[in-house]
């Protein structure tokens, strides 16, 4: 931040001369400094706006760095390359971990060099990630985002950070610091920005701002906290924080940093979390590897996890280097009601739940939950003493080939149409030959098991496979309708087989997608919770044909164009038997569904996982058979 060093510098010349100076003329323009509405944009080639005079007096400090173990960082310019290319293999030789880059400003300026810098810095090993310079007083914001977009390159492989917003003082007009807008106007502005950001996307925009300008300009608005903040403030121990936020993402503390590969000073910058939270906030698209069901955990062998209880589980052995997420079968043998719940190792625990007990009981429920880098992931335990078994189904890899196809959900087997049920130590082979193609290599099924005689578990495994896998999908106490969604390798000729243990039972297959060499990829989010219709609000449509349906819109969760989307759906409660179905929303009525996720008794807390294509809007239907009944939705990932 050349720029503001120059201004400071014309500050302190004034003061000495006795004049009091509240703002300076801009650097040089730029040759080909756009003019807009009369005024040369002569800032668009420095990184952010320059000081006010009361930044200035607040940064007395500035080539003082806190004394602090973060994690570094610089953004840069144009103006960067004046002196020269910049050497992005030094740069990430000298400890730089991650890079801002200005891309855009307004609707009318972008960085020539912008693309050559961000793929420099990915290249050197760094992260990196574009920002927008806002003038809210020159176009609407959804235009802006959408100029930003088009050229910001974001990518979901592993290297790129969240798109941000840089909004600060207006540094072409000193009397109209705010862009001639009100602090309503511009919280409107950026919130129409950031949502745009969300929607095309699917992650949070960042937020670039200073204190003052927060304070002047959005009234101190509280309106964002769901945003990562980037505050800027230097020389000083620790940033003023904006309210709204408790905690900022990443802090410029200076503008005089140094370093190699850069001819200058650069703005520095530090990032609070861990590598890991700096890991997740670069997305990964990533393909699938399916796996013959490997047992990775089963406490019984152990100790059972205690009430507030967790295990943290290393998968480094089963999974390659560059897996993003990873499929589980996880299996929950309680003492009492308790829920349990898979996050990624090192996060925080999340608002979510995976597995919901009764005293008792044995439910297996899949899981797909993001990995770090360490691959490692934490199962925790909410009530009394609850023993988990863990089998690995697959998991998604950036260099994994296995693309899915998302389907509204088709039923592919009801043993009660005449086949008839399973009986004991049996095996029937399911062929999905018809239903998916040459090249498919896995199915996601939504498995039911209904009408057991006998306390009995069930097994999905490939066809033709050496040998039936110590694993279980179901896991069936009485005659009650037991789902589970099943993610599992195709055997010979494209079939599955199912193994039932002992009694007899009719199993119900729902085809949800499969794995090929052609579809979408998976991008793992950590558990996020997208509905608790306990909270209230929720309409629901009567469906021809008997039951009810609500809308569950995705958009603010799932970016435009992802073709299907993994959650997790607990059935809360019903007042009557009933079966509750996940589907494509289509029309603006809902159809009757074709198939089944959830199975519940009066009363039950049921949860299972739920693979389904999307509607145009990143929405799906949610439908409810009998009675009434409250479901919660924690989005696991989307496809895209």
């Amino acid at each position: 931040m050349i720029l503001r060093r120059v201004l400071v510098s014309m500050f302190v010349s004034v003061v000495a001369a006795g004049g009091i100076a509240t703002t300076a003329s801009a650097a040089p323009s730029a040759p080909s400094a756009p003019v807009v509405d009369g005024v040369a944009r002569d800032n668009v080639d420095m990184a952010h706006s320059p000081l006010t005079a009361e930044e200035f007096a607040a940064t007395a400090n500035n080539d003082v760095a806190p004394a602090a173990d973060y994690i570094r960082g610089i953004d840069v310019s144009r103006y960067q390359h004046t002196a020269g290319p910049i050497d992005w293999a030094q740069v990430a030789g000298s400890g730089i971990r991650f890079v801002g880059i200005k891309a855009t400003e307004g609707n009318y300026y972008q960085n020539p060099y912008f693309a050559d810098d961000q793929n420099g810095a990915r290249d050197a090993g760094m992260y990196a990630f574009a920002y927008h310079f806002g003038t809210p007083n020159d176009t609407g914001a959804l235009e802006q985002a959408d100029y930003f977009l088009d050229r910001a390159q974001y990518m979901r492989d592993g290297k790129t950070l969240y798109p941000t917003l840089d909004i600060e003082y207006n540094p072409y007009n000193t009397a109209n610091q705010c862009y001639n807008k009100t602090q309503a106007e511009n919280v409107a502005w950026i919130r129409e920005f950031v949502t745009e950001v969300q929607r095309r996307t699917g992650v949070p925009a960042l937020i670039y701002t200073s204190p003052g300008f927060w304070r002047d300009c959005t009234g101190n608005s509280t309106a964002f906290g769901a945003n990562p903040l980037w505050i800027s403030h230097w020389g000083v121990s620790t940033p003023t924080m904006p309210p709204g936020w408790s905690n900022w993402t990443f802090w410029q503390y200076s503008s005089t940093t140094t370093v190699p590969g850069i001819s200058g000073n650069v703005d520095g910058n530090y990032f609070s979390g861990s590598a890991a939270a700096l890991d997740a906030m670069a997305a990964k698209a990533s393909g699938f590897t399916p796996s013959n069901p490997i047992r990775v955990l089963d406490t019984r062998e152990t100790s059972a996890l205690g009430p507030g209880g967790s295990r943290t589980l290393d998968l480094s052995s089963q999974l390659p280097a560059t897996a993003t997420a990873v499929v589980l079968n996880v299996t929950g043998i309680a003492s009492t009601s308790t829920f349990v719940t898979v996050w990624p190792a090192g996060g925080t625990r999340p608002n979510a739940s995976n597995l919901n007990l009764v005293a008792g009981e044995i439910r297996p429920n899949l899981v797909t939950v993001q990995v770090g880098p360490d691959r490692r992931i934490t199962l925790g335990n909410q009530l009394g003493s609850t023993h988990l078994v863990v089998d690995l189904a697959g998991w998604y890899a950036t260099d994994a080939s296995g693309l899915y196809t998302a389907l509204s959900p088709q039923r592919v087997l009801d043993t009660r149409d005449g086949a008839g049920p399973l009986g004991p130590n049996a095996t029937r082979d399911l062929d999905l030959s018809a239903y998916v193609p040459a090249s498919a290599t896995a199915v996601t099924l939504n498995l039911t098991g209904v009408g057991a005689t006998e306390s009995t578990f069930v097994t999905a495994f490939p066809t033709g496979a050496d040998a039936r896998p110590n694993a279980s999908n179901l896991n069936l106490a009485n005659g009650n309708p037991t789902p589970n969604l099943v993610t599992v390798k195709l055997g010979l000729n494209r079939k599955v087989s199912l193994y039932n243990l002992t009694g007899s039972v009719d199993l119900v297959a729902d085809l949800a997608g499969y794995y090929s060499d052609t579809g979408a990829k998976f991008v793992p989010v950590a558990p996020q919770r997208l509905l608790d219709s306990r909270n209230g609000g929720v309409s629901w449509t009567p469906v021809s044909g008997g039951g009810v349906a609500t809308a569950l819109t995705m958009i603010d969760a799932v970016p435009h164009g992802a073709s299907g989307v993994i959650m997790n759906v607990t059935g809360v409660s019903p007042t009557a038997d009933t079966y509750v179905a996940v589907y494509p929303k289509t029309s603006t009525t809902p159809p009757p569904p074709g198939a089944s996720n959830l199975n519940l008794v009066a009363g039950q807390i049921v949860p299972n996982l739920v693979s389904v294509a999307v509607g145009s809007n990143s929405d799906v239907w949610l439908f409810n058979r009998s009675g009434s009944i409250n479901l919660v939705a924690d989005l696991a990932g989307y496809f895209i």
